[in-house]
């Protein structure tokens, strides 16, 4: 299929250096969008080609269109959108490290200001649920936030990571958004009526997430990574080297922007159509109309101020319908079906030389082997190594001489695990050791090269092996007893066969649980965790009482997930006890408390000592005029004050880090408590969890981990 050219529709100049990924398009008065940008440490510019922004803004020295906002905290995230119920103007939302401003450019008022303990990373607008008012929606280093245009706080919730993306989208089809959350802990997860529903594990940190569909929105990770997902299943993804700034659904293709400069178009199977280069670093890629046309362009801005705007792709005309593909591209078109030809050559060739008979092996050739050969491969935990082996074996005398293994999320230095013996210890097997670090089903992808010992050629398997979620743990001996203080019990009625398909399904085991006894209705089963070598009990009894026994909190809420998914139960309650996750809630809870009282003080003593230097300023200049000794003496005193308000600005600073950390950990705690419950149960959790925070009650949280919201 030609693709046409591409040529930017408008280009124009912001004669300043912006901010990657804090840039947004509004429109302040209703009608006309405006470009906002983070240009420095506490900078906004708005470029205005329409009209003329007054208010705290001031006209730019460097461009006639474009006006500066001078704030006094760094500029973390910006968004925009109509948060008045009564009003299509756009508010901006302007995130700082700790706050959140909503400031109606217009009318130069604010709407609200709003402090945020837990951090501000990013900001987004959307409406979720049943309601029609839309919300500023806040990610913080472990929590979410959703605010009315009061500054009210509608909804919270906890996460396990660093929120980097945010987006309100319809995910289930039910007519109501849903919202969207991309963590760092390499997590998209899915919340609704302020539950978590759906968990979907990738392989970095979530750095984008931006709707294509009603049902199908593309997601960018820190590794290169791009895809898209449709209700819960991928159906493709590509990588990079480089990290994908944006990705925008624009016409009938997805727009990708790279970190590098580079911008292509990926047809609905993720083929690139066209690409185009950036003279510099990319900054941002928006979709809006910005020349008032009626059609939003694809609006892309380098990080030194070069904005470019594309038109829509469309799939039967491309961008432009009287612009033909260049003759350069066809000729590396060209090239690589050449090249796919040449490739396709060499393989007929050895599939024609292994034809030839091998009976005698002078006359062998160097690519020849036995027509039955078979590639086989199992997975076997190793008690000892503290991983899970995977033999690759084949069924004859010929050898693994190498071994590729594509395995998401388990080797710690990428994806790829490469295994290459020397000559002089080549067998017919070949052993690759897996450690898992999350419990999460894995897919492994294994390509093998097969051959006699003295081959110049060999040939590629290639087979995929399913590894289930709980696949790090070992089936016990059982002679063995799990006596453990931390545990977690709940009540389900269900038959034990249907616990035994969950285990079957979940856990890697040498030989599937069956019942031999039809009236059974009690199961107990220990296993041997790999990473640390603790145990893991798990008690089914008759009566339906169910207790996990584990120290690790985050494995039982995994477990009790897992098994609420598998037998469609919509509302669990449990009873827990960590002693361990107790403690280090205390721990945390007693170190935010403390950190906040210092912040306290030492923001007091910095504001009197400001008073002193505003005071002694005034007097110093006026004893120029008359004793240059006072003078001095009193320039002297403002200096020292200004150390002192330096050394109280750093300890601020350290104390506030240790804020955001202890108050990180804390809601771990917190959402590892809601996941031991199901439903509303794990709703009602978390909403107890937040007014126990808020009040500083610590036995109040204690009890949640242990009871729930009784």
């Amino acid at each position: 299929m030609q693709i046409s050219a591409v040529q930017p529709v408008f280009k124009l100049e912001l004669n300043h250096k912006v901010t990657p990924g804090v840039i947004i398009i509004a429109k302040y008065d209703g009608t006309h969008p405006c470009l906002t940008a983070s240009a420095g440490y506490d900078k906004i510019i708005i470029h205005h080609p329409h009209g003329i922004v007054g208010g705290r803004a001031q006209r730019s020295e460097a461009h006639a269109e474009v006006s500066e906002l001078n704030l006094s905290q760094a500029v973390i995230a910006l968004a925009a959108g109509a948060l008045r119920v009564d009003c299509t103007r756009d508010i901006l939302l302007i995130g700082s490290p700790t706050q959140i401003l909503a400031y109606d450019v217009h009318d130069n008022t604010d709407l609200f200001f709003k402090e945020v303990p837990d951090g501000v990373n990013v900001i987004s607008t959307g409406r979720i649920g049943k309601s029609t008012e839309l919300l500023a929606i806040v990610g913080g280093n472990s929590s979410v936030l959703g605010l009315n245009s009061q500054g009210d706080e509608i909804f919270w919730n906890v996460v396990s990571g660093k929120v980097s993306a945010v987006l309100a989208f319809d995910f289930d089809k039910d007519g109501e958004n849903e919202l969207l959350i991309g963590c760092e802990d390499s997590f998209i997860r899915v919340l609704k009526n302020n539950q978590f529903m759906v968990e979907l594990p990738e392989t970095g940190p979530v750095l984008c997430l931006s709707p294509i569909s009603e049902v199908r929105f593309a997601y960018g990770l820190a590794n290169g990574t791009i895809g898209v997902y449709e209700e819960g299943i991928r159906l493709w993804r590509v990588k990079s080297k480089q990290n994908a700034i944006s990705l925008q659904w624009s016409g009938e293709s997805l727009a990708c922007c790279w970190s590098n400069g580079r911008v292509d178009w990926r047809d609905s199977g993720g083929r690139v159509l066209r690409r185009v280069q950036l003279r510099s670093n990319a900054a941002a890629m928006l979709l809006a109309d910005y020349r008032s046309v009626g059609v939003p362009d694809l609006v892309c801005v380098s990080d030194k101020g070069e904005v470019l705007g594309f038109p829509p792709f469309q799939e039967d005309s491309g961008f432009n319908s009287s612009k033909r593909l260049a003759s350069e591209e066809d000729r590396l078109a060209i090239t690589e079906l050449l090249s796919k030809k040449q490739a396709l050559m060499v393989e007929l060739q050895h599939y024609e030389a292994n034809t030839v008979s091998d009976s005698l092996e002078a006359s062998r050739p160097s690519s020849a082997m036995p027509t039955n050969t078979r590639l086989q491969v199992a997975v076997t935990a190793d008690t000892e190594e503290g991983c899970i082996q995977l033999p690759i074996s084949t069924n004859n005398v010929t050898v693994v001489r190498a071994a590729l293994v594509l395995a998401e999320g388990v080797f710690e230095t990428g994806e790829t695990l490469a295994r290459h013996p020397p000559p002089g210890r080549l067998r017919p097997i070949l052993y690759i050791p897996l450690r898992s670090p999350r419990d999460i089903p894995v897919d492994v992808h294994i390509k093998a090269l097969v051959g006699y010992p003295d081959s110049e050629q060999f040939h590629i398997f290639e087979l995929t092996k399913h590894l289930p979620r709980f696949s790090m743990y070992k089936l016990a001996q059982s002679t063995v007893s799990v006596e453990s203080d931390s545990y977690v019990t709940f009540r389900i009625t269900e038959r034990v066969q249907r616990i035994c398909i969950w285990l079957n399904q979940n856990f890697l085991l040498d030989e599937e649980f069956e019942i031999e006894n039809e009236d059974s209705k009690e199961l107990h089963v220990n296993f041997l965790c790999l990473r640390d070598r603790s145990y893991l009990g798990m008690d089914f009894a008759a009566d339906g009482q169910v207790m996990f026994k584990t120290t690790d909190i985050r494995l039982a809420g995994d477990l009790i997930q897992s098994l609420a998914v598998f037998l469609n139960l919509s509302d669990l309650q449990s009873t827990a006890q960590f002693p361990k996750a107790e403690e280090l809630l205390r721990s945390e809870m007693m170190n935010a408390s403390e950190v906040g009282e210092t912040r306290s003080r030492l923001a007091a003593e910095s504001a009197e000592k400001a008073q002193l230097i505003t005071a002694l300023l005034p007097a110093a200049i006026d004893a120029a005029t008359y004793d240059l000794k006072e003078m001095l003496n009193r320039y002297k005193e403002v200096m020292l004050l200004n150390e002192e308000l330096l050394t109280g600005c750093h300890i601020r600073r350290a104390s506030q880090e240790q804020t955001i950390a202890s108050l990180k950990n804390l809601h771990t705690i917190l959402q590892q408590a809601a996941r031991l419950r199901v439903g509303q149960y794990s709703k009602a959790a978390v909403a107890a969890c937040r007014k126990a925070v808020q009040e500083n009650n610590t036995e109040a949280l204690i009890k949640i981990l242990q009871v729930g919201d009784a």
